[in-house]
């Protein structure tokens, strides 16, 4: 089996607190967590966290055995005031170094298909590269997670990062500014997971995982291998493409997360 590092995403334990989150995850038997940033998910942390309160996380985490790799974060490029957003994402950035975490998972920016324009791409492409730099200095990276809307397809995906990484500074990081790749938010919107995966790998910095499902023609989200996503090439693609970073399952429903992070979990490593 190859050697994988999986970790256990936060949104699904979003009800829980953060006691409850990291011994729900040991009890997985996944040593790696990340930990939500953001105002609809109080018991974990919010934009206004304290210093005090992120020590305190870390030694919640500490005392259960495991460790915090990765804070997921909120923010939106497209926003009126940019500037607000960008020093958001940098409050954010100093958190993920405070926690020793290695990875803050960030968003692009939420517009409509009738404000895909080539100004948009430009606007949000520069927001990315100032939260790219500024990751670069504090030692940790930002992974702007695919997520519909301007991110749907792997090409939108390429071509934000691209641009932004233009004028990134060489630093001792592989990927200071990279994407989280979701295969089942690529299908969710519409664009084929692998298909996404071929032009997006060598910037992948992340991952997240979970599948998709259809009712009638809506898609909704379910565990890894309970949906239409061919799973084996897409793990193969990724073992191959040299990602080395984590993949964190993203069972999204809280009702029975320890059950779909568990058989998510045990699909992921039976393809290995």
């Amino acid at each position: 089996m190859a050697d994988v590092k999986f970790a256990c995403a936060a949104w699904g334990f979003r009800e829980m607190s953060l006691p409850e989150y990291f011994e729900a995850a040991q009890g997985l038997g996944l040593d790696f967590v990340e930990v939500n940033v953001s105002p609809n998910t109080p018991k974990h942390l919010t934009y206004d966290a304290t210093d005090a309160e992120i020590e305190v996380m870390v030694r919640r985490a500490a005392d259960a055995g495991v460790t915090v790799v990765a804070l997921a974060g909120g923010n939106d490029f497209a926003a009126d005031d940019v500037a607000v957003e960008v020093a958001k994402v940098k409050r954010q950035i100093d958190m993920t170094a405070a926690v020793g975490a290695e990875v803050l998972r960030t968003f692009a920016g939420w517009v409509g298909a009738s404000q895909f324009t080539d100004a948009t791409f430009h606007r949000i492409a520069a927001a990315l590269e100032q939260a790219g730099e500024y990751a670069a200095s504090q030692g940790v990276a930002v992974a702007m997670e695919n997520h519909g809307g301007i991110t749907a397809t792997g090409a939108q995906c390429r071509r934000l990062l691209a641009e932004a990484a233009n004028g990134m500074p060489v630093t001792t990081m592989a990927k200071p500014l990279g994407l989280n790749y979701d295969p089942a938010n690529f299908r969710h919107a519409g664009e084929d997971a692998l298909a996404a995966l071929t032009v997006t790998a060598p910037l992948i910095n992340y991952s997240h995982w979970k599948d998709v499902r259809y009712e009638g023609d809506e898609p909704e989200y379910c565990a890894v291998g309970e949906g239409v996503i061919d799973w084996a090439p897409i793990v193969e693609g990724v073992l191959r493409s040299g990602f080395d970073g984590y993949w964190a399952i993203e069972y999204e429903e809280p009702s029975d997360i320890i059950r779909g992070t568990r058989d998510s979990l045990a699909c992921l490593r039976g393809l290995l």
